[in-house]
C-alpha cells in the first residue's frame, strides 16, 4: 500500500533533485558460517526499508522522520550510494544510482554522526584535505573550499587542532563542512545537531535553511530525531514507519491529521491576577496555559464540550479593559502529529 501523500505532490516532474521509485532492503538476520551452511547459503533476512517512493524538488528540504530502526539511516545510506538497495531506483540530479554510482556521488554531499569517518591524529584542516582530493578538488581551489567551509561552521580558530582534541559538537560540525567541501547539489544530513550545543545547534539549522537551500537553492534531505528541528525548518516531512513510508506531506497537511478538539490560543495584551482568577473560575475550563508571543501573551486553553464554554471564556478574559488580540484554534504539537502518524496513539493534550 502506498503511502499516504499530502499536497497533490506528484511523481511525475522528471526534474526532481532526487527520484527514489520502488525500493527496498534487506539485511541476514545472521551472519557466519554455521547459518550460512545451516540455510545452504539462503540465510534469513530481514526487511529494513519497504517499497518506499519520493521525490525532492530542487531547493527543497525534506525531513525524513521515523522510530529508531524505521530505517532513516538505511535510507540515507542508499541515496549516498553507500548501501544498494535490493530492489528500485535512486536517481540523483538524472544519474541512475546503479547505472553510474561513482557520477552520482558527485552530486551528493554527506553528513553523519559517524566519527570514525575521520583521522583522529590529523588536523582538521588536514582532514579536509585528505576528503577534498578524494573529491577531486587540488591546490589552490582546495584551499579556498577548506577555508569558505571552515568559516561556515565556525572553526576557524581550530582549523590546526587535532580531531581527537575535539568535543562531540565541533566534531559534528566539521562533518558538516565536510559535507559542503565540494559544493554539492544534494545534502544528506544525518542528525547534523546531534551533540551540538543549543547556541551552534540553532546556527546550523539556520544556516541550512537561510544559505543552503534559500540562498544557494540546495536540495536537503534531513534526517532527525528532532521532531520541533523538522517542522521549523522542512517543507515536507517523510514518515517511515518500520521501513514503509507511513505518510509524506507539509508539517501544516500534516497537522491536519490530528483533531485539536476544543483547544484555543487567546492572545491578550497583558496578563494579570484578577484575569487569571476570572478565567479559572469559567465552568468548562479543562487547561489554562501560559506563554509570551510577540505583542502580548498567550493563553493556551482547552474545553468541554459546552458550545458557550468559549463565549463565556472570552467574557472573562476581556474584562477590565483587557485587549484580545486575537483567538485561533491550536496547532497540535510535532510530538502529538508523530504519534498519530506511527500508530503509537499517543494525544497529549
Amino acid at each position: 500500500m502506498s503511502a499516504p501523500s499530502f499536497g497533490g505532490y506528484g511523481l511525475q516532474d522528471t526534474r526532481d533533485s532526487v527520484v527514489v521509485e520502488r525500493v527496498s532492503k534487506t539485511f541476514p538476520k545472521q551472519f557466519g558460517y554455521v547459518t550460512w551452511l545451516k540455510h545452504r547459503g539462503r540465510p534469513p533476512r530481514k526487511t529494513v526499508i519497504s517499497d518506499i517512493s519520493f521525490r525532492v524538488a530542487p531547493g527543497e528540504l525534506l525531513g525524513l522522520l521515523g522510530a529508531n530502526g524505521a530505517g532513516k539511516s538505511t535510507t540515507l545510506r542508499m541515496l549516498a550510494g553507500l548501501v544498494v538497495p535490493d530492489c528500485g531506483s535512486i536517481i540523483i540530479n538524472g544519474v541512475d544510482g546503479r547505472e553510474q554510482p561513482l557520477t552520482m556521488r558527485r552530486h551528493l554531499g554527506l553528513c553523519t554522526s559517524e566519527e570514525r569517518a575521520f583521522y583522529f591524529r590529523l588536523t582538521a584542516r588536514e582532514n579536509l584535505e585528505y576528503f577534498g582530493a578524494l573529491a577531486g578538488l587540488r591546490g589552490r581551489e582546495l584551499g579556498r573550499c577548506i577555508l569558505d567551509v571552515i568559516e561556515l561552521v565556525d572553526l576557524g580558530a581550530d582549523i590546526d587542532t587535532r580531531f581527537d582534541y575535539f568535543s562531540s559538537g565541533m566534531r559534528q560540525r566539521l562533518a558538516v563542512a565536510r559535507a559542503l567541501l565540494a559544493d554539492p547539489a544534494v545534502l544528506l544530513l544525518d542528525e547534523p545537531t546531534r551533540a551540538v550545543d543549543p547556541i551552534h545547534a540553532q546556527a546550523i539549522r539556520t544556516f541550512v535553511r537561510d544559505e543552503l537551500v534559500g540562498r544557494r537553492g540546495k536540495t536537503v534531505i534531513l534526517a532527525t530525531n528532532l521532531l520541533d528541528e523538522a517542522w521549523e525548518l522542512c517543507d515536507r516531512i517523510a514518515v517511515l514507519r518500520a521501513g514503509a513510508l507511513a505518510a509524506i506531506g507539509a508539517p501544516a497537511e500534516l497537522n491536519r491529521t490530528i483533531d485539536t478538539g476544543r483547544n484555543y490560543v487567546i492572545v491578550v495584551d497583558r496578563v494579570d491576577e484578577s484575569l487569571l482568577e476570572r478565567t479559572r473560575a469559567v465552568p468548562g475550563l479543562l487547561e489554562l496555559r501560559m506563554t509570551d508571543e510577540p505583542g502580548g501573551v498567550a493563553l493556551r486553553v482547552a474545553l468541554d464540550a459546552h458550545p458557550r464554554t468559549l463565549t463565556h471564556l472570552l467574557q472573562a478574559v476581556s474584562a477590565n479593559g483587557i485587549s484580545v488580540a486575537s483567538v485561533r484554534p491550536r496547532d497540535p504539537r510535532p510530538a502529538e502529529v508523530f504519534a498519530e502518524v506511527i500508530g503509537a496513539g499517543v494525544h497529549a493534550r
